[in-house]
């Protein structure tokens, strides 16, 4: 991706990479492989280059994939390896044999013959050349499961997806959790543009993946596939695959393709395998309209995905959301953009279209979904990127947009894109690695699950071609290329969590952007209420102990958190009845879900909790689906009640919340990563030196895996300045006692500290082993957070980083307590009691 010296003055400012410097511009003669490098089996070839593996295969079905076989033998048995590991550490093979079973049942039968065919030649040239699992060699249904991995991968969210038919059923007798179901990876970003967003009109189009580090090694390989019949296919994918995987396609009728998988929709047994439907559409696609024909019919709605299409020949670019049986089509030759973005198509796992939202869930009469659509990280960032080059977008955008975060966040593991003028020569940018140039190390939990889980080093970019390799007479046989070898395994032991029972029944939709408070506050404060009674049908007295007052209050703080601060970073407080929805900042979604949540914890209050949740049922069965409005509710919930409310609701809807709405206390501990380029990490030399310094580089590299992939500077107490206090988030390594600026800013924070000591709700902490991480307002700047890390030793404070969530989801508490001896606990020092309305208050309702 070439690199003008604007871009270039970006990158040396954001990234400073050499690798991204070295391609500024396409190479003035393609790639050759050392001749050593090539492997060769009749007309196919694989070689090396930049961490890909450059793989060309070609003719009839059965015989192309023969050659892919042989050529990457010992690659595809590394990776059944792989994937029967990761189905079961314990026992791969029992593991492997049980998703062979649910292969055959369900996607067997769901392929083309054509590409059953292709897998059978890559069973039989692998086997051929000694590819094993197990002690028995590879065969049919070892490739077909490779194939299916992605969509066995993604079945089970299909299937809670999938009506049962006792959605919205209420049940007399008390109703007990169920096992909770892991919630999906975001796992790419990819975007199309054309005129009137590109310079001269023709297509820019890229895609980058977020993957798991255990899995991601094998998606490296760059496959060329020339049939007997129809269009010679280029893609990433995997050994034995015969589709990309990782999504991103390009064939010689001009044609491209990339997704982003969105949440799953419906599974439909009937329905054909997508990775066949795919395969097909590059294939035997030659416009946007065959190819969206192809993936729509048949469809058995599993891998559900966001595809972005564009036409080299026409220079028109496409966005199909396929769902199971919805789907939505915006094309730019009818001049349809989602959010005014003109020439450009963006995609980051998050669904745009209602009708396909919708789809998600097994009924709405069930437990409430929130299906408000609230841009995410990476739709603000590309849609600040549309902004900054509309008009003007060139190859430089690729990697202006793949070597930024959030776009490559911290698990991304590629970058590829191309043009309209390269894709005509079938040629790609690519990068195989982490984007950012650093190295993808395991965390603890990967290595102990997977002996021989390694690390992503991040790669030059390349031009990939489609050219043949020159053959060398003189070019000696390499001995590592011949046999494969056999992974080993290491067991682990994963752990459920309960999930709960409804407390009310029944999605609901805004009717406006004014509304949005309503639709998101009924599904999530729903959780809050389940979590309340699961509790308190659990404890064994009649008064709740003290850890699951934690977990209440925990809960009951993350509305306030998320409301309040966004308070802080839009510099105002909105009334509900003046929400305006805007993709380019998520703020006003956080303020309007998070007040609302408030605003019905009070009516909770005021009506108790049985007729409340009896009102929200009702409202909920008899909303289900449907667009609902805020006096609509006010309505309900004042019938309900048996008296008017405007106490209530009008300082939340037309005001700016009670007076009473706790102004202090609502920071978290994670809060910062909202803006985490205002964040600033400040370690102590006071004591400690080298164990905090260490500790602060932890915590850098912490924030970026966690998700966001920024980079935070660090600087120790002594070079940080008033500027550097007042306008940032502080993350301070280290107490008082060992920090300067820690003993600057305490006085905002919810704990206090002695020379080796802290208090925290009153009881003291005091072992050398101990540590807490707590957040407060800056005192020098209420804009902003300080959080400390604090430990009673070195070593105390440099487990407080270590010991953080390796979670992407942030976790919403005011402090997380780490007693010696003891696992962390989050803990809320400042939480409110939700309190009756007063006298006067129900004097004035009453009027």
């Amino acid at each position: 991706m070439p690199l003008s010296r604007r871009v270039l003055l970006v990158f040396a400012l954001l990234v400073a990479s050499p690798a991204v410097a070295k391609a500024r511009s396409a190479p003035s003669k393609d790639f050759e492989p050392d001749p050593a490098s090539v492997k060769r089996y009749g007309p196919a070839y694989r070689y090396p280059q930049a961490g890909w593996v450059v793989l060309h295969i070609e003719g009839e079905p059965y015989e192309r994939g023969y050659q892919h076989g042989q050529l990457m033998s010992a690659e595809i048995a590394d990776h059944v390896n792989t994937l029967a590991t990761a189905r079961s550490p314990k026992a791969p093979a029992d593991g492997w044999r049980d998703q062979r079973l649910v292969v055959n049942a369900l996607f067997l039968r769901r392929y083309d013959k054509e590409f059953l065919e292709e897998m059978k030649g890559i069973a039989d040239g692998a086997a051929a050349a000694g590819a094993k699992f197990d002690g028995r060699a590879i065969d049919l249904m070892d490739v077909v499961a490779l194939n299916s991995g992605i969509e066995i991968d993604f079945l089970e969210a299909n299937l809670e997806a999938t009506p049962h038919g006792l959605e919205g059923t209420k049940f007399k007798e008390p109703q007990y959790p169920g096992t909770k179901k892991k919630k999906p990876a975001e796992h790419c970003s990819a975007f199309a543009a054309t005129g009137p967003a590109t310079a001269d009109g023709k297509v820019v189009f890229g895609h980058i993946t977020m993957w798991s580090l255990y899995h991601v090694r094998h998606y490296n390989v760059w496959l060329d596939v020339k049939p007997r019949r129809g269009n010679r296919v280029l893609m990433q994918s995997y050994p034995g695959g015969i589709m990309s995987g990782l999504d991103y396609y390009m064939n010689d009728a001009g044609l491209l393709v990339a997704e982003t998988t969105i949440k799953q929709t419906r599974f439909d047994s009937n329905g054909e395998s997508m990775v066949s439907r795919i395969r097909k559409a590059l294939q035997y696609g030659s416009t946007i309209d065959e190819a969206v024909k192809i993936l729509e019919k048949a469809n058995n709605g599993v891998y559900t995905n966001e595809w972005l299409l564009a036409d080299t020949k026409t220079n028109e670019i496409a966005m199909f959301e396929l769902g199971t049986h919805k789907s939505r089509l915006w094309r730019s030759s009818k001049d349809e953009w989602v959010g005014g973005t003109q020439g450009f198509y963006w995609g980051c796992n998050n669904a745009k279209d209602l009708q396909v939202r919708l789809e998600t869930v097994p009924s709405v009469e069930g437990k409430p979904a929130n299906m408000v659509f609230a841009a995410s990280d990476r739709d603000q960032a590309w849609l600040k990127l549309y902004d900054k080059h509309k008009g003007k977008i060139t190859a430089d955008f690729g990697f202006e947009a793949f070597t930024m975060a959030p776009l490559a966040a911290f698990p991304s593991c590629d970058a590829k894109f191309t043009t309209s003028a390269m894709a005509k020569d079938l040629k790609t940018w690519a990068l195989f690695g982490p984007p950012r140039g650093r190295t993808w190390d395991p965390s603890e939990s990967e290595r102990t699950k997977y002996s021989d889980v390694r690390p992503l080093v991040s790669n030059d970019w390349a031009v990939l071609t489609a050219a043949v390799p020159k053959e060398s007479a003189k070019a000696p046989v390499a001995a590592d290329l011949k046999k494969p070898k056999v992974a080993t395994f290491e067991a682990y032991k994963a752990e459920e969590a309960d999930t709960l029972p409804a407390a009310w029944h029944g999605t609901v939709l805004p009717k406006s952007d004014a509304d949005a408070w309503l639709a998101a506050a009924f599904a999530d404060y729903e959780k809050i209420v389940a979590l309340e009674k699961s509790l308190k049908a659990k404890a064994t007295e009649e008064k709740a102990d003290d850890d699951e007052k934690d977990r209440v209050a925990v809960a009951r703080f993350e509305p306030r958190s998320r409301y309040l601060t966004a308070v802080r970073r839009l510099g105002r407080d909105v009334p509900l009845a003046e929400t305006r929805a805007d993709p380019k900042c998520g703020d006003w979604y956080d303020l309007a879900s998070g007040k609302g949540m408030l605003l019905l914890a009070d009516l909770r209050t005021q009506m108790g909790d049985e007729k409340f949740e009896e009102m929200m049922d009702a409202f909920g069965r008899a909303n289900a689906g449907k667009e609902v409005t805020t006096a609509q509710f006010r309505e309900h919930a004042e019938k309900a009640c048996g008296k008017p409310l405007a106490s209530l609701f009008d300082p939340y809807v037309t005001g700016k919340g009670r007076p009473d709405a706790h102004p202090t206390g609502y920071w978290s501990i994670f809060s910062f990563e909202k803006d985490p380029e205002k964040a600033l990490i400040v370690y102590g030399t006071l004591k400690d030196k080298n164990a905090q310094r260490e500790a602060a580089g932890h915590l850098a590299r912490k924030i970026q895996r966690r998700w966001c992939n920024h980079d935070v500077p660090v600087k120790a107490d002594t070079d940080v300045s008033e500027a550097d206090l007042k306008g940032h988030h502080l993350l301070i390594i280290g107490r008082p006692e060992t920090n300067a600026v820690a003993a600057k800013v305490a006085k905002g924070l919810p704990v206090t500290f002695g020379a080796a000591s802290f208090v925290l709700r009153k009881d003291t902490y005091a072992h050398a082993g101990s540590a807490v991480v707590a957040a407060g307002e800056n005192p020098l700047n209420p804009r902003y957070s300080v959080v400390v890390y604090a430990g009673l030793s070195a070593e105390a404070t440099w487990q407080s980083v270590r010991r953080l969530p390796e979670e992407e989801a942030p976790l919403v508490t005011e402090a997380l307590l780490m007693p010696a001896g003891s696992a962390p606990k989050p803990v809320i020092a400042s939480a409110p009691q939700e309190k009756p309305a007063t006298a006067d208050e129900e004097k004035s309702d009453n009027r």
